[in-house]
């Protein structure tokens, strides 16, 4: 049997390390259960707007620009964090195909607007979580100037002052 952390030579994706598989596993089973609490506490009605759903989507979203944006940023490289806490826990935690049952739930009730309204919330509120989930990592880093930039050398750096050219020696 070949080694679980052996890349396959032929045509296809290479094989997932069980021990990764099992740190998403672990992430994905606590994000889960961590959703179910929350739906839980949260009462809905049949046809009114799905809070519990949306505050998990919004929430998991801010965890997830935080959790990507520490891992690739801050952390010496791992093969599980990453694994654990942004595919594991908040995939599990995070439910796309909740989300688009219960707009299409409503629809089908009669309140196609709320389904409408519902998901575009749910889209737009999830992209700006997740961006001010990135912004929040970076400026916990000590600084705030260029906090959705990845890249320090990059061309749309605008700030020249900090980047300065090297010196060009010429000679006589």
């Amino acid at each position: 049997m070949p080694s679980p952390t052996k890349r396959a030579t032929g045509p296809g994706p290479a094989p997932v390390p069980v021990l990764r598989m099992v740190a998403i596993a672990a992430g994905g089973a606590l994000g889960t259960l961590a959703r179910y609490e929350l739906s839980q506490a949260v009462v809905v009605s049949a046809n009114g707007f799905p809070w519990a759903t949306f505050a998990v989507n919004v929430a998991g979203s801010l965890l997830l620009g935080v959790i990507i944006t520490v891992v690739a940023e801050r952390w010496p490289p791992t093969r599980y964090a990453l694994p654990f806490a942004a595919i594991g826990f908040c995939g599990g935690f995070t439910t796309f195909s909740t989300l688009m049952v219960e707009a299409v739930r409503r629809a089908q009730d009669g309140y196609p607007a709320l389904g409408v309204v519902y998901l575009l919330a749910s889209v737009v509120a999830g992209v700006v979580a997740a961006v001010l989930g990135v912004l929040l990592a970076r400026s916990r880093r000590g600084g705030t100037s260029d906090l959705l930039s990845t890249d320090r050398d990059s061309e749309f750096d605008t700030h020249p002052d900090t980047h300065p050219e090297p010196e060009q020696r010429t000679t006589p």
